[in-house]
């Protein structure tokens, strides 16, 4: 049976992954499903099934140049099938492949302040460098940021909406969807067309949790849709982190709530890595920010204005280098490369 068939009998019959099983066993096409006695128990898939509907999506399907992947396909992310509720297909515009690489969700708060700001830049460079592809929500905030720090640094993303893959949402992300279509992936379980509507996204992020081995939460108020996500990674038996914040940070109450629970505190990129046995191919001597130092020491102030990096980055990369034993500091305050 077809993909878009698939897709039909789950959208309009709501039957299980079992029972999708047992159909497609059973019978070649929607007609032959569509000519069976009323008894036998397909009565709703009948009474919904709308063909014009069907045609409206493979017409989108051939414009938009998505794919629909059904539960069978060999493309068929296996986390996801492993995971809760799995959608019977994925409909996807992009690098399919990724699906089934080694994937690393990271997810967060809309309105992120300039600590998750620094959390994404210091933890997504190491991670996208060591192969690990990141996936989100596409989401403003947590999520938009991992996705453009990881395209930013040759890196690999996936972005699951809550609406059609052919509509992006926020609609003020064009220029980032576009991106990760080109270069990554972007995934849905709605059918194309479909507008961003609020019970959604919950739904999506089941599938986040799903395709990713562990879930790692930049930075999160208690009522973030992030908690969400990390719940339904841990109820799958995947690994979920919190970057702890200050006690008295509305931002990071989320984040230091799931370490109350039992999340593992994230401090370092490494962390993430050692976990998983992960060897980073990054060779952190060479790269940018070390290179600056080809020019003699310099103050951090120098450092900040070259690089055209906030200061308090500056400052951690320095005191990260320096704990690792790649660069000193001289007593006149100037830095060097070791």
């Amino acid at each position: 049976m077809k993909p878009i068939e698939i897709f039909a009998l789950s959208f309009f019959g709501k039957f299980s992954i079992d029972e999708l099983e047992y159909i497609t066993s059973n019978f070649d096409s929607i007609d032959d499903v569509l000519k069976v006695n009323f008894m036998d128990g397909y009565e709703r898939f009948k009474a919904y099934y709308d063909e014009d509907f069907l045609k409206d999506q493979e017409r989108k399907i051939e414009e938009t140049g998505a794919k629909i992947i059904d539960f069978w396909n060999q493309d068929y992310p296996q986390l996801l099938k492993e995971s809760i509720a799995p959608p019977a297909v994925l409909f996807c515009i992009g690098n399919v492949k990724l699906l089934n690489k080694n994937c690393i969700a990271i997810v967060g708060t809309r309105r992120m302040t300039d600590y998750g700001k620094l959390v994404i830049k210091k933890f997504v460079p190491d991670l996208v460098h060591a192969n690990l592809v990141i996936v989100s929500g596409m989401a403003f905030g947590v999520d938009s940021l991992a996705h453009e720090v990881a395209i930013e640094n040759g890196g690999e993303t996936i972005a699951v909406l809550g609406t059609g893959v052919d509509v992006c949402y926020p609609t003020s992300n064009k220029r980032l969807y576009a991106k990760i279509t080109e270069s990554g992936c972007v995934v849905s379980e709605y059918p194309l067309g479909t507008k961003a509507a609020k019970q959604n996204f919950p739904a999506r992020n089941r599938i986040i949790a799903g395709l990713c081995k562990a879930t790692l939460v930049m930075e999160a108020p208690i009522d973030s849709g992030a908690l969400i996500t990390a719940r339904m990674a841990a109820q799958m038996g995947r690994d979920v982190f919190a970057v702890p914040g200050d006690i008295d940070r509305k931002m990071s109450e989320g984040c230091n709530w799931l370490l109350k629970m039992g999340a593992t505190p994230l401090t370092s990129p490494s962390q993430v890595l050692e976990y998983y046995g992960i060897t980073s191919k990054k060779d952190q001597r060479e790269d940018d920010f070390l290179r600056i130092f080809d020019e003699g020491p310099l103050l951090a102030e120098q450092i900040s204005e070259k690089l055209n990096l906030d200061l308090s980055e500056v400052l951690s990369k320095l005191t990260e280098y320096e704990l690792n034993g790649m660069v000193m500091k001289f007593p006149t305050g100037h830095y060097n490369r070791v």
